[in-house]
């Protein structure tokens, strides 16, 4: 389902299953509403109230009001007139100036993470990527975000610097990650310089383990930048198109 600017479809359930019971309403509210913002399910110009949200979400407007201002200091939601907020858009050069941002920060934690993790955590690397070629044969998207979060953490977890992972998960915040899924030829190329990775891993080789490491961001950089571009490209042909055209494209798939 995709919300867009001209439709108020309701998202039955949106916040269900998607947080263990411990997290308070305005935790559950901004992960249910990030996570439709990143898997692209809110269209950037769509005109977002507290009120709709709530209705979407199907939550009291206090802990959705929350969620606003946390998604807003993240950088997902702008402010917009008229007392209502919509979806940041990216330009290619945005992408490009994150994944930079994330190629620094990432291949530091993995040069500093190299020596230190042990053979257990190096095990349990091999063993996420396992499950995650187990996932793509199913097309489980939502798993494989969630494994390939937990692979990368682990890696970044072990360089002991919590002011480095905590810029590096601030910035995967600020993007639709789940794009490398499904773009024809990343996800299985994405697993496979994984284990490249985990190689130099082994091997303690900190430069050959951040060159990898480079190397699959940029290959991550050069998808999502296609990606945005496309958007682009289909937007500004949806904008001239027949009246009648528009309409018919607008509706969800």
């Amino acid at each position: 389902m995709t919300i867009l600017p001209d439709e108020t479809p309701i998202a039955p359930g949106a916040h269900e299953a998607l947080a263990p019971e411990y997290l308070t309403k305005t935790a559950l509210a901004a992960q249910a509403l990030r996570g439709l913002i990143l898997r692209g399910e809110i269209a950037p110009d769509a005109p977002l109230t507290v009120g709709r949200i709530a209705q979407m979400l199907r939550m009291s407007p206090t802990p959705v009001r929350e969620a606003i201002r946390t998604l807003q200091a993240e950088g997902l939601l702008r402010h917009d007139p008229h007392h209502s907020v919509s979806v940041n858009r990216y330009s290619p050069q945005d992408i490009r100036d994150l994944y930079q941002m994330r190629a620094e920060l990432e291949s530091q934690a993995t040069r500093t993470a190299t020596p230190r993790l042990s053979a257990a955590e190096l095990t349990q690397l091999a063993t996420l990527n396992d499950r995650m070629r187990e996932r793509a044969t199913a097309g489980d998207v939502d798993a494989l975000n969630r494994l390939n979060g937990e692979w990368h953490l682990l890696i970044y977890g072990a360089a002991d610097n919590r002011i480095l992972l905590d810029v590096v998960q601030h910035l995967w915040k600020k993007f639709v990650w789940d794009i490398n899924w499904v773009l024809p030829g990343r996800l299985l190329r994405s697993i496979e310089e994984h284990d490249g990775v985990l190689e130099a891993l082994r091997a303690r080789d900190a430069d050959e383990a951040v060159k990898r490491m480079r190397a699959h961001l940029q290959y991550g950089e050069e998808y999502a930048v296609a990606y945005v571009e496309g958007k682009i490209a289909k937007t500004s042909s949806t904008a001239n198109q027949p009246h009648s055209d528009v309409a018919a494209s607008a509706r969800p798939e």
